[in-house]
């Protein structure tokens, strides 16, 4: 597929998780440098309320499209006061307000939040299946959103911004193909997004959905085929093809699909077809609106840029994940081992860090 790349259109927004590229940062953004009100900040996110830093590592974040609530990965056990009744690694949720950290110690993948922060979906195993639970932080109530019974496994949940849809990969009897299905939360019920040929090898995989849940990104893995497809409509879209490829993230407004590939990544958008590809460097996330990536080099660089063109500016070296970009990439989270982007870091592992532009 090709077609001339076109830049979007929105102001540029720059990062930097290291104090030596401040003064970089300002004058990529049109911030003067007396004006410390708009000058980045870096703190870390894989610590207790009171400041505590982890005792273990903390990585793969995801972040509400507000910034102000992130999820992650830690094997930390003094992140909140609680006495860990699991051991290992477990799910964490910190409000960036109010400096909580919630615990989901059930919770066996980076809970996937809902844009107000209230709920979270993720898998869990309560007995021997693996299965897909959706929370209600609020309340403390509990559903199980992946279908009930046999040898069924839901996995890969991914939840829209409203919290009335979750997509997630249900994997089934080895004689019948993976498929993505979809629970609604308001009525209930579930049906298949899309279920692969009567093949095993050509499994549905790694789907991605909207905010408005009106478009659910997922791939083909045996022809490496990406497609989005409108649960509503039943219109499907073949996003890319030719080349083996793997959905990283659909931006919240449907329009933005950012996949990985065997040379690199590649960015379409849904609307006017156009696609741009960016050879030897990996698309980790898509903000909301699909106006920043957050891409990383074969040195592990991290670097925000227009998925079109445009400027662009490291972040500093680690590791993200999707999801990790909220709104207009005016702040973003990520996982490094390096010691030197906050103060007093000494624990030497990985944690997890929110860079904020203002």
């Amino acid at each position: 597929m090709s077609g001339r790349a076109v830049p979007l259109s929105g102001r540029a927004t720059a990062v930097s998780g290291v104090s030596s590229g401040t003064a970089l940062l300002l004058a990529f953004t049109g911030t003067t440098a007396g004006a410390a009100q708009h000058e980045p900040r870096t703190e870390r996110i894989g610590k207790a309320a009171d400041g505590t830093q982890g005792e273990g590592a903390s990585s793969c974040a995801v972040t509400t499209p507000n910034g102000r609530y992130v999820a992650f990965r830690s094997s930390a056990t003094n992140l909140v006061p609680e006495r860990a009744t699991h051991p290992g690694t477990s799910s964490s949720i910190r409000g960036l307000t109010n400096r909580e950290v919630t615990k989901i110690e059930q919770a066996l993948s980076t809970p996937r939040l809902s844009a107000d922060g209230r709920w979270a979906t993720y898998t869990d195993r309560p007995s021997r299946i693996m299965n897909v639970f959706l929370s209600d932080l609020s309340t403390g109530t509990r559903i199980q959103a992946g279908a009930p019974g046999g040898r069924d496994a839901p996995a890969q949940p991914d939840i829209c911004g409203d919290v009335r849809y979750i997509a997630y990969r249900w994997v089934g009897h080895p004689q019948f193909p993976t498929r993505i299905d979809l629970y609604d939360r308001l009525t209930g019920t579930r049906e298949t997004v899309r279920a692969g040929p009567q093949d095993s090898t050509r499994d549905m995989d790694k789907s991605s959905i909207s905010g408005e849940g009106c478009r659910i990104a997922r791939q083909d893995n045996g022809t490496g085929d990406v497609w989005a497809t409108g649960p509503a409509t039943g219109v499907q879209t073949e996003a890319y093809d030719g080349t083996p490829s793997t959905v990283v993230q659909l931006s919240a407004n449907s329009r933005v699909l950012a996949m990985d590939c065997a040379d690199g990544s590649s960015v379409r958008d849904l609307r006017t077809g156009r696609v741009q590809h960016y050879p030897g460097i990996r698309i980790l996330a898509v903000s909301p609106d699909g106006r920043r990536l957050l891409t990383r080099d074969t040195d592990a660089n991290l670097t925000p840029r227009g998925p079109y063109g445009g400027r662009e500016f490291p972040v500093g070296h680690g590791s993200a994940t999707a999801g990790s970009l909220s709104a207009h990439g005016r702040s973003l989270v990520y996982s490094t081992v390096d010691a030197d982007v906050v103060p007093d870091d000494t624990n030497g592992m990985y944690d997890v860090f929110q860079w904020r532009s203002s």
